[in-house]
């Protein structure tokens, strides 16, 4: 009879071998550092198994290993995307009863099985590989067991030497959806089974090398690196520079060698230099990039190579929108091609350790990883609240703190130190995930640091049980300080503790999902300004969409949490990236990428500008041109460029030519890549700079006098009709705003004017939505108290006194305000505001236009061409820009507000025959679309979202700031609307000529 393991905490393998750091061996005449599927020493055993499937492993036959397959099933790959089971999106909660070691009997279970055949040769060990299995498994080979093992994202090695035969054999492995390890595996992502990385058999001759370990030692500059093995057979070592030059060759070593290099070329992200190191013995050749740099902490700053280095990071998931959990090589390379090019140079491997391709990738391209070790029990936190209690936060360290649990938490964080033990792109070691903290974390970051010192130690959750026999401040294990998405306000009360030395690291910062993430810059900002912070990681980098089919014009059509029947879901929570799940880049990305931006601009007296590098090891001259275009209300009134003399992190004073004068004048320094790189061309942008020399002018002009003969006033029941040369309005007794409005005989508008605080809430306006919807603020009602017209010398003037407000609530906001319509058809606002006491932050504060579907053309002077928002438009410029209705909208995977443009100082509005132009006495926001309001705020998936044939024009005083609460703090104070009193004073003029 089978024995089970999957549902004993004490038990994480059976028949495996010891751990051991991630290489293939080669034979002789093989290129050492080629594909590692090119060895002759590796026999792959991917693609299509025989499947069969059941609901629990109990309901297998007793010789699972002989189930009649029902099916084929891609190997790597996910039951759930490829006909078995339905994917399940959850973030905190536990997708299982909270039973630990205990899981459902109704456990999916599925049994692979394939033929292979070995040639089995004297003193040959077939080591059969798993790199990735979830959530455990049984192995048998030719109907015996084998083994058992367990750890999602950590592999497992099996000698089935024993067990084989000559010809043709059979594996079969039996994989279970839950185990006892699944309790440990509660991170925020689809949750799918599977074997979802390679498999393989590596052929090793006894006595081989079965392990080793390079330690490069830095001093002065001279480096020592340390080679260590295990073999038991001699070893011939060689060494070559980063250019392929042999540094030394030494034979028939035992155990260890040290070379000694002088002046070696270190390695960083910036400039990944990697020598390469072959271990030879008589029947193999190994391989090894080495990276040679050291990490170290000195006054509270963290260094690479004894140099300042800030982590301009991301956190990132392994997805697919059509494989689930596996990714490819290739999948892998576009990933950092695309962070490359947008400024990223740290990756948190939230939250296991990525596929070992991986981390070789990022060593040869320039990253600094946080390798992240298997571990996530957030849901712990929810197992002992009920519905009216929100329980103890502490309550996420229960399973951490459980003596049964302890070896399956030391087991995976040093699995994952032994595999990557030989990677220089591994700065820092994270203990897991948002587990709490326990006698088995202390434990284990004790062994981290004797086992390898020369890299820091990391974990954010400290949270403990108020009886645990640890202390919650672990300041002598861990050597940073970790946060996730604190305030501005909270990084300064770190930053004043006097006993604090540590550097202070947001492992998460920036929630970028949907339309986001806002405030990015101001946590760079305070970064910059203090050596102590050491950087942080976005979350995150990839949307987690599934991909589902496509639209008519071939848009890929994307499902979330929710969308596959499941009972318990977080919905479109896995839908947080900075990219599509198609790695289509969001505004997001390009926000980040110019937060990120390498060179930093300011400002100094006598038209003298300071550029500062930001990049740590390079010479901006030797990566970035740049030159500098100098504008006045988007015209442009001069160019030229800057000859660039920055070493690194070094700064340079720039004289510019005299840039004249008068109101609207700009500056944008524009950084472009000097040379091609494999994510850039010569002359593409990497980054730039926009410096204001002077305010924008805003103050409206006076209107002209209107001729009392030519102007037509008349006063009706329901409505004040003005009309005059070619115009026409009628304002609603009902709204106190216009209901009808027509220029040179033709309609401006479809349907009456609105005043408008709703907008269709975006993801990060999480804290704020209840209460807005609460006031029904997305369905206010006018209530006009008193409507007044007279002639003026200006035209008529319309004077409203008004009310918005909701059934159940006293009115939201009180207005007072002066509708003034010229002689030339001109609508003059001019608006005092009231908001009611205890009212929430606004969305906006504004008008809604319907205009007719072919007045869709905007051009505009303010912040694009790229959307813009208060606290995002970093990838924004001031100048002059034209688009139509939607051009740069960002068709999210669940529609929200997104296409506006801020600070704009005039907007011209035109299509057919007519338009308008918009000024105001200050900057203004608007956004022009085709999407009506209410069926953007309710629909789920963009693809059920369809244009209208009207165009929607969102004139705005103001709108509201991004922000990341989503998951993080609200916004910054100075981006929330919380004014109680608005004054807002517009101008809509009709364009002659059009």
């Amino acid at each position: 009879m089978q024995q089970w393991y999957h549902e004993n905490a004490g038990i994480q393998h059976v028949g495996t071998l010891a751990p051991r750091n991630e290489f293939t061996p080669f034979a002789p005449g093989q290129d050492p550092f080629g594909a590692k599927e090119q060895s002759e020493f590796r026999v792959a055993l991917n693609g299509e198994w025989d499947f069969a499937a059941f609901d629990a492993p109990e309901e297998a036959p007793e010789a699972w290993w002989d189930a009649p397959p029902t099916r084929k099933m891609l190997v790597p790959g996910n039951w759930e995307m490829n006909g078995f089971g339905k994917p399940v999106y959850l973030n905190v909660r536990y997708p299982i009863p909270y039973d630990p070691p205990y899981v459902p009997q109704k456990n999916p279970t599925g049994i692979y099985r394939r033929s292979f055949t070995a040639r089995l040769r004297p003193g040959e060990r077939w080591l059969l590989n798993f790199e990735g299995v979830d959530s455990c498994f049984y192995v048998a080979v030719n109907g015996q067991f084998l083994g058992y093992s367990q750890g999602t994202h950590n592999p497992s090695e099996f000698d089935a030497t024993p067990l084989l035969r000559d010809g043709t054999n059979e594996l079969a492995v039996m994989v279970l959806k839950w185990c006892d390890g699944t309790y440990l595996e509660d991170q925020d992502k689809w949750r799918m089974s599977g074997i979802i990385r390679d498999v393989f058999f590596l052929l090793r001759q006894e006595g081989q090398v079965l392990k080793y370990e390079i330690t490069p030692r830095l001093s002065g500059d001279q480096c020592r690196i340390a080679v260590r093995w295990q073999a038991q057979t001699a070893v011939t070592l060689e060494l070559m520079d980063p250019e392929g030059r042999l540094v030394e060759r030494a034979e028939d070593c035992r155990d260890r060698h040290e070379f000694v290099l002088s002046r070696p070329e270190l390695w960083n992200a910036e400039a990944p230099r990697l020598y390469s190191l072959v271990l030879k013995t008589g029947s193999e050749v190994i391989g090894e990039r080495v990276g040679i740099r050291k990490v170290s902490i000195e006054r509270g700053e963290f260094r690479i190579n004894g140099r300042p280095v800030k982590l301009r990071g991301v956190n990132r998931h392994e997805s697919g929108p059509l494989t689930g959990a596996c990714v490819t090589r290739e999948d892998m390379l576009k990933d950092l091609l695309l962070m490359k090019r947008f400024n990223v140079n740290a990756i948190r491997t939230s939250h296991y350790p990525p596929n070992a391709e991986f981390l070789r990738l990022c060593d040869e391209l320039g990253f600094y990883v946080i390798d992240e070790a298997d571990i996530e029990a957030h849901g712990s936190v929810e197992a002992p609240r009920t519905p009216d209690s929100h329980g103890d936060y502490s309550g996420i360290a229960l399973l951490a703190n459980r003596p049964d649990y302890e070896g399956a938490i030391v087991d995976r964080i040093q699995r994952m130190v032994e595999r990557d033990i030989n990677r220089p792109c591994v700065v820092m070691w994270s203990m897991g995930n948002e587990s709490g903290y326990s006698v088995a974390f202390e434990h284990a970051l004790r062994w981290v640091g004797q086992r390898d010192p020369s890299r820091l130690r990391h974990y954010e959750s400290l949270y403990a049980l108020k009886d645990a026999p640890v202390p919650n401040n672990s300041a002598d294990v861990l050597d940073v300080y970790s946060v996730m998405y604190p305030s501005l306000e909270d990084i300064d009360r770190y930053l004043a503790r006097p006993y604090e030395r540590r550097p202070y690291f947001m492992c998460e910062y920036a929630h970028a999902m949907g339309n986001g993430p806002g405030g990015a810059e101001g946590y760079w900002e305070k970064i910059y300004a203090d050596p102590r912070l050491m950087g942080g990681c976005v979350w995150e980098w990839c949307d987690h969409g599934i991909r589902t089919g496509t639209e008519p014009d071939g848009t890929p059509v994307y499902r979330y949490g929710g969308d596959f029947g499941e009972r318990n879901h977080d919905g479109n929570f896995c839908v947080d990236g900075l990219v599509f799940p198609d790695r289509t880049p969001h505004r997001g990305l390009m926000e980040i990428g110019q937060v990120y931006r390498p060179v930093r601009v300011e400002k100094k007296a006598g038209g003298r500008f300071l550029l500062k590098n930001m990049l740590s090891f390079t010479a901006a001259e030797d990566c970035l041109t740049c030159r500098y275009e100098v504008e006045q209300d988007g015209r442009r009134l001069g160019e030229g460029r800057i000859a660039l003399n920055l070493l690194p992190l070094g700064a340079q004073e720039a004289v510019l030519p005299d840039l004249g004068e008068g109101d609207g004048r700009y500056v944008r320094f524009i950084f472009e890549a000097s040379a091609d790189t494999p994510w850039r061309k010569r002359g593409e942008p990497v980054g730039f700079e926009q410096i204001r020399l002077s305010a924008p002018r805003t103050r409206l002009r006076a209107m002209p006098a209107a001729d009392p003969d030519g102007l037509k006033l008349e006063e009706q029941r329901g409505h004040i009709l003005v009309s005059g040369d070619g115009f026409a309005y009628s304002v609603s007794r009902a709204t106190g705003l216009p209901d009808a409005v027509r220029l040179a005989g033709r309609p401006l508008i479809t349907a009456p004017v609105r005043w408008n605080l709703w907008r269709a809430p975006n993801d990060n306006d999480a804290p704020f939505r209840r209460s807005w919807e609460s006031l029904r603020l997305f369905d206010l009602e006018p209530r006009v108290y008193a409507l007044s017209a007279a002639r003026g010398k200006e035209g008529a003037v319309i004077r409203g006194s008004a009310a918005l407000g909701s059934e159940c609530h006293q009115p939201v906001m009180r207005l007072d305000y002066r509708l003034t319509i010229g002689g030339h058809g001109e609508l003059d606002l001019d608006v005092r505001a009231h908001v009611t006491e205890n009212r929430p932050p606004l969305p906006r504060f504004g008008l809604l236009l319907t205009l007719p579907g072919d007045m869709d053309r905007a051009d505009y002077c303010g912040y694009g061409p790229v959307e813009s928002y208060a606290d995002k438009r970093e990838a924004a410029w001031y100048g002059a820009f034209s688009e139509r209705a939607d051009e740069y909208r960002e068709r999210h995977i669940r529609p929200q507000e997104a296409g506006a443009h801020t600070g704009c100082t005039r907007l011209n509005v035109s299509g057919g025959s007519g338009g308008f132009r918009v000024t105001g006495e200050a900057p203004f926001d608007f956004r022009l679309t085709h999407y009506d309001l209410a069926k953007e705020t309710a629909a789920a998936h963009r693809d059920e979202l369809k244009p209208e044939e009207a165009t929607f024009l969102f004139l705005d005083w103001a709108q509201a700031g991004i922000g990341t609460a989503s998951c993080g703090p609200r916004p910054a104070p100075e981006y929330q609307l919380t004014q109680r009193e608005i004054r807002w004073h517009i101008r809509l003029e009709p364009l002659s000529g059009k």
